[in-house]
């Protein structure tokens, strides 16, 4: 595994379709943006989506809560920065804080934390994160406080 700064930071590219009728982008898109940065800072983690339960049980989840704040009207294609910060590590939920900035930083659209709950594949149940998602992941926690 590769060291992993924190926050994490993933670019991306907000396009015209990603724009409503007033060159703005649209709330939902938001959600999708943080969504995408989510998933590479699990790849980047090396939990990846394309191994077998077996290898990575913990891609087996959920998401329970989704909280946003739209802060600033993102206006017109570029590009956004998004930050992750992991802030909670239950047994079975793990919290993520994020921001949505403009590129260089220099302007907080959103903000927004995100409570993910890992599931029983078979039962559907809540279950505890495996030793090695807790191994990962609290450190990073540690470092974002």
């Amino acid at each position: 595994m590769a060291h992993i700064d924190i926050p994490f930071r993933s670019i991306q590219r907000v396009y015209f379709d990603d724009l409503d009728a007033l060159n703005i982008l649209h709330n939902v898109r938001y959600l999708l943006f943080i969504e995408r940065a989510r998933g590479e800072l699990f790849q980047s983690l090396g939990f990846r989506w394309q191994d077998p339960v077996e290898d990575n049980p913990d891609k087996f989840h959920v998401i329970a809560h989704h909280e946003i704040d739209y802060l600033s009207p993102v206006r017109g294609e570029g590009e956004l920065t998004i930050e992750l910060r992991p802030s909670h590590l239950g047994r079975t939920s793990f919290r993520i804080d994020a921001e949505v900035k403009g590129r260089h930083g220099n302007v907080v659209h959103a903000r927004s934390n995100t409570r993910l709950v890992r599931l029983h594949p078979e039962e559907l149940t809540p279950c505890a994160w495996s030793a090695r998602f807790r191994s990962i992941m609290e450190p990073l926690i540690t470092s974002s406080a």
